[in-house]
C-alpha cells in the first residue's frame, strides 16, 4: 500500500568513525544521567585489541514515537557500556549525552515530534582507572509528527464542518473519511496544506453519520513523515444546534428553553463561569428545558446546548447553541434573554416537575408561589415540559377524559388538555405525590393561588414548565 510505504520510517546509517570527546564536553553531558564509571577517569583514544575495532554495528530504531526513539545494536566485544548521544539536525544543535545504557538497546525520551534526530551511540569500557571508547556508529531518524489537538465540531447540518488547533511543524494533513457509502471504512478522502485548520464537507446526505480521521504529515526530502495515528471525529448530518435557545433566570437558578430536533436523542448542558473559561457538563436530557440548581446571585454565566444521538455502538454529538445570562436574586428579580412583547413584559408562569412547586411573575417581580400536583410520572400522564403559553381560559368547567369527570372553578390551558386549574378534591400538594398520584397531565393548583393566577393572566401568557 502507497500508505503503508509513506508510513514507514526511513532511517540511515552514517558511515562507522573513530570519535573522541573532551572530557570536560563529556562531563557536563553526564550531569544529568547515571552510570557506575567514574567521571573523573581519563578518556583514551586507544584501545584493548580485545574491543571490538569496528564499533557499533546494526544500529537501527527499533520503535519511533512522537516523543520517543528506541534503538536497538549488536553488543560490542568485552564492552563495559554505551553513550548514547543526541542533536536536534532542525536546531543544527550540538551533541548531548541522551543516555548511558548497560545494554545494547536505549530509549531517549522527552524528544519533540516532527523533528529530526542524529543519534550517536559508541561502546566503552573501563581499565586501571581509564575509559576506552570504541568507534561510534550514528542513526538520523524523524519523530512522528505530533497529533492536532481541540478536534470539535462547527457545522452538522447539511454542511459538515470541523476544525482543530495546528500539530507542530505539521507541512499539512490527509483526511480520510468513512461512512455509509464505502463500507464505514476509512479511505483517504481529501489532503490540505499546514495553513488550513478546518474542514468542510458538502458530499453528504442528511441523517448519515460521517467519520473523520486526521492525519498530520511533515514532507521531508519528499517523504511524508506521518502522526501515530490521528485523531477521529464523528458527524451526524442534521444534527445540528438548537433553535430559539432562550433562558429565564430567577431564584438565582437558570432555565434553559429550546426547539426540538427531531435526530437528537437528547441533549447535553455545558456551563461555564467565564466568557473564556472551561466549559462543565451539567447534565443531560431528553427534554427541551433544562433548569440549575442555585446559582451566585449578580453572576454571569454561559451555557451551551449541545444535541446528541444514540446510535447501535457509539453517541455522536452534534453542534451546540450558547448563551449568556446573568443569575437572578432571590428578591424577586428575573433576567430574561427571550423577545417576544408578552415575555419581554417580565409575566409568565414557571413550573419545576423536579421541585413540585410554582412561581408566578409579573413583570418580572416574583408575587406568588406554591407546591403543585403534575402529571402521574408513568410515561403516559407525564406534564409536558417546554415554553408554551395561555391558549385557553374558562371559568366553572368540567374536565372529562378517559376515566375521570372532574370539575373545577379556574382553568388555563396551554398544551393541548394540559393546564393550570385548581383540584379542590386534593387536601395536599407537593412531594412525591406526583409519582404514584400526579394528575393526567395537568397542574393541579391550590384554589387561592390558582384563583390570583387566573385574575392576572391572560391569553399569551408565557408557561415555562421543566
Amino acid at each position: 500500500m502507497a500508505l503503508a510505504i509513506l508510513l514507514s520510517v526511513v532511517v540511515v546509517v552514517i558511515g562507522v568513525s573513530v570519535v573522541s570527546f573532551a572530557a570536560a564536553n563529556r562531563s557536563d553531558s553526564e550531569s544529568g544521567a547515571s552510570d557506575d564509571v567514574a567521571l573523573s577517569a581519563s578518556i583514551s583514544k586507544d584501545r584493548p585489541h580485545s574491543m571490538m575495532a569496528n564499533g557499533i554495528t546494526n544500529l537501527k530504531a527499533s520503535k519511533i514515537e512522537a516523543d520517543k526513539i528506541t534503538l536497538t545494536w549488536d553488543s560490542a566485544d568485552d564492552a563495559t557500556g554505551y553513550y548514547v548521544y543526541s542533536r536536534d539536525i532542525d536546531k543544527v544543535g550540538e551533541y548531548a549525552l541522551a543516555a548511558k545504557v548497560k545494554k545494547a538497546t536505549a530509549a531517549i525520551d522527552k524528544l519533540t515530534p516532527s523533528t529530526r534526530y542524529q543519534l550517536r551511540v559508541t561502546a566503552y569500557t573501563q581499565k586501571d582507572g581509564v575509559i576506552y571508547e570504541c568507534p561510534a556508529s550514528e542513526i538520523e531518524v524523524i519523530t512522528k509528527t505530533g497529533e492536532v489537538s481541540n478536534l470539535q465540531p462547527e457545522r452538522s447540518s447539511d454542511v459538515l464542518k470541523f476544525s482543530w488547533t495546528k500539530a507542530d511543524k505539521a507541512t499539512g494533513y490527509d483526511i480520510h473519511r468513512a461512512c455509509k457509502a464505502n463500507g464505514n471504512k476509512f479511505e483517504f478522502y481529501k489532503s490540505v496544506n499546514s495553513t488550513t485548520t478546518e474542514f468542510e464537507d458538502k458530499d453528504i446526505k442528511e441523517g448519515e453519520l460521517y467519520t473523520y480521521r486526521i492525519i498530520p504529515f511533515r514532507t521531508v526530502n519528499n517523504v511524508k513523515y506521518y502522526s501515530e495515528e490521528g485523531k477521529t471525529i464523528d458527524l451526524l448530518s442534521g444534527l445540528s444546534a438548537p433553535a430559539d435557545l432562550m433562558a429565564i433566570s430567577s431564584n438565582t437558578r437558570v432555565t434553559l428553553y429550546w426547539k426540538s430536533k427531531k435526530i437528537a436523542s437528547g441533549y447535553n448542558i455545558y456551563m461555564a463561569e467565564d466568557k473564556n473559561g472551561k466549559y462543565e457538563l451539567l447534565g443531560h436530557t431528553d427534554e427541551t428545558s433544562y433548569s440549575t440548581d442555585k446559582l451566585k446571585a449578580g453572576e454571569t454565566y454561559y451555557f451551551r446546548v449541545q444535541p446528541y444521538k444514540k446510535l447501535d455502538k457509539k453517541t455522536v454529538n452534534g453542534t451546540w447553541s450558547s448563551l449568556s445570562i446573568k443569575a437572578a436574586k432571590e428578591s424577586g428579580e428575573t433576567h430574561s434573554t427571550h423577545k417576544s412583547s408578552v415575555a419581554g413584559s417580565g409575566t409568565y408562569v414557571e413550573v419545576s416537575i423536579a421541585q413540585q412547586h410554582l412561581w408566578f411573575y409579573e413583570k418580572g417581580k416574583l408575587t406568588l408561589e406554591t407546591d403543585v400536583v403534575t402529571g402521574n410520572k408513568d410515561g403516559e400522564c407525564d406534564t409536558p415540559t417546554g415554553k408554551f403559553t395561555m391558549t385557553s381560559r374558562a371559568l366553572d368547567t368540567t374536565l372529562t377524559g378517559p376515566g375521570y369527570s372532574s370539575f373545577v372553578n379556574y382553568w388555563m390551558g396551554f398544551y393541548g388538555g394540559c393546564g393550570i386549574h385548581d383540584a379542590s378534591w386534593r387536601s395536599s400538594f407537593g412531594g412525591d405525590i406526583y409519582k404514584g398520584n400526579g394528575s393526567h397531565g395537568c397542574v393541579n393548583t391550590p384554589y387561592e393561588k390558582v384563583k390570583y393566577i387566573y385574575e392576572h393572566t391572560d391569553y399569551g401568557t408565557p408557561v415555562y414548565v421543566y
